[in-house]
């Protein structure tokens, strides 16, 4: 045992110097492993706080820095027609789709008629092959090559943006790829490309296109775990956010969108409530990683406001039409729920079963005339068309369970409960 030494220290509170050897000692040793733990994990240089395991994933570690970018659009505005916002729900797209579509001036346009260009430069770090003639326009199909790719650009890596369903790549884009490089193969790594650069063509069909946010995920996912198979989703950012005072009113004159926010909205979920998106139990989420191929929507469902007019709901069933039977399927439908009393916001466990009637829905103009889906109009609501299609109940049962059941073809006074075929959700 140390004695306790009879000497007074020079300067008060200091133990004796062995003890304060050993303490040096420890603290030394605590340092160095934490400083190797920091070694492991620090973000990289400039890093403000975003998902580096996300960015490695899109990006294969071929970004350098981070931080936003500042953007345009993916296609020259001059050959833009229309663009359709964030959140539209069609066929087996069941949850508010993560991309706009960029509408060219012709509908009809061959393939590669118009230019889809680099947003900002960076770099091309993936480039997915799309399959062939995927939304290429019948009168085309003749062409020797029906190819169409989806290439993901980091501007910074935790800043990407992506385009889906080119028709064609640039000659630039296509000099940078391997000596004999397979389409069918895709690619990955870095092609440097230059904000306002030809990168590829498109047709009369849409242009996909998303910027990804790494640094800013949405809040309105109760669970981000449902996403994994597409974990890009929860970091999808408002395009115009991102734009020049200038460039941001050049495309929001193109948007059809006009109530805020103008570039649209996927995350609709409140915890406990009916809104938003949820799956089927044992489903795997957003995409079963047991059933990648074909139908992962089938058990999707979502009940969130209309992509261009939000004062209606849409309810989009991922199983609304089934076929029994061994070799039984199921078909995607979307609809607009008639009157959606009570508010699907406020639907919670204490509601107890709700009952909404489904109609067709179509888009009026300020004129009153319906509007065609193929060029650009503003200030449109949504309205009811035609007969009832159907009924649906609905009841919470915990704060993310929940009891769903649609009965097509019915009203509501022809449904007065559950039956067999309901199915249980969660999220």
């Amino acid at each position: 045992m140390l004695k306790k030494s009879s000497r007074k220290p020079s300067q008060p509170g200091f133990a004796h110097p062995l003890l304060l050897l050993v303490f040096a000692v420890v603290i030394a040793a605590v340092g160095f492993a934490g400083w190797h733990v920091y070694q492991r994990n620090k973000p990289a240089a400039g890093n403000l706080g975003y998902n580096q395991a996300e960015s490695q994933e899109q990006t294969g570690g071929n970004c350098s820095g981070s931080g936003s970018a500042t953007i345009g659009a993916p296609m020259p505005l001059n050959q833009v027609s229309f663009v359709l916002p964030y959140g539209s729900v069609v066929g087996g797209h069941v949850t508010p789709i993560d991309h706009q579509y960029y509408n060219g001036l012709d509908v009809h346009a061959l393939r590669d008629t118009y230019d889809v260009i680099a947003p900002a430069s960076g770099a091309i770090v993936s480039i997915e092959h799309r399959g062939t003639k995927v939304n290429t326009p019948a009168h085309s199909v003749d062409l020797p090559s029906s190819d169409e790719y989806r290439l993901v650009m980091a501007h910074s890596c935790s800043f990407l943006t992506y385009v889906d369903l080119v028709t064609s790549l640039s000659s630039n884009v296509k000099s940078h790829l391997p000596t004999g490089w397979n389409p069918l193969k895709g690619f990955s790594g870095s092609i440097p490309i230059t904000k306002g650069e030809v990168i590829g063509h498109i047709g009369g069909q849409t242009l996909d296109f998303a910027v990804w946010d790494l640094s800013k995920p949405l809040k309105g996912f109760v669970s981000y775990a449902d996403y994994t198979a597409e974990s890009w989703k929860p970091y999808t950012a408002p395009p115009t956010n991102y734009m020049d005072a200038a460039t941001k009113a050049a495309v929001i004159a193109k948007y059809v969108r006009t109530v805020a926010p103008v570039d649209g909205k996927i995350d609709y979920d409140i915890d406990g409530k009916l809104i938003g998106n949820w799956f089927l139990v044992g489903s795997g989420g957003y995409h079963a990683q047991s059933n990648t191929a074909q139908d992962y929507w089938v058990g999707h469902l979502s009940i969130a406001p209309d992509s261009i007019d939000p004062s209606v709901y849409i309810a989009s069933i991922g199983n609304y039409y089934t076929y029994p039977g061994a070799s039984g399927g199921a078909d995607a439908a979307q609809f607009m729920i008639q009157t959606a009393t009570p508010d699907p916001v406020t639907v919670g466990q204490s509601s107890g079963l709700v009952k909404y009637q489904l109609v067709g829905k179509s888009y009026v103009l300020q004129d009153g005339q319906q509007w065609g889906n193929s060029s650009l109009a503003t200030g449109m609501k949504a309205v009811s068309q035609g007969p009832v299609q159907g009924t649906v109940l609905a009841q919470l049962t915990g704060n993310r369970t929940l009891k769903f059941e649609a009965f097509p073809g019915k009203t509501a006074a022809q449904v007065s409960g559950f039956d067999a075929n309901a199915k249980t959700y969660t999220r």
